[in-house]
């Protein structure tokens, strides 16, 4: 078992362990998702995701077929 603070170097890469990085990974979580897609409990809209999704789909199709006119 380790102690929290310690890290494990396996064939010269350094593993973190959970602990280390919990705080880290939520942090990052939280500045990975665009504001756009927060929803109020700091979670993702999930919802606007799709809406999104089904935008950008029609306008490459759109585009697509813009070309082979």
């Amino acid at each position: 078992m380790m102690v929290s603070g310690q890290a494990q170097y396996v064939l010269g890469h350094r593993l973190d362990t959970r602990q280390d990085r919990a705080g880290e990974e939520q942090a990052s979580f939280r500045e990975s998702i665009s504001p756009r897609y927060r929803d109020g409990l700091g979670g993702i809209d999930l919802e606007q995701v799709k809406r999104d999704q089904r935008r950008a789909r029609r306008e490459v199709l759109r585009t697509m077929i813009r070309r082979l006119k």
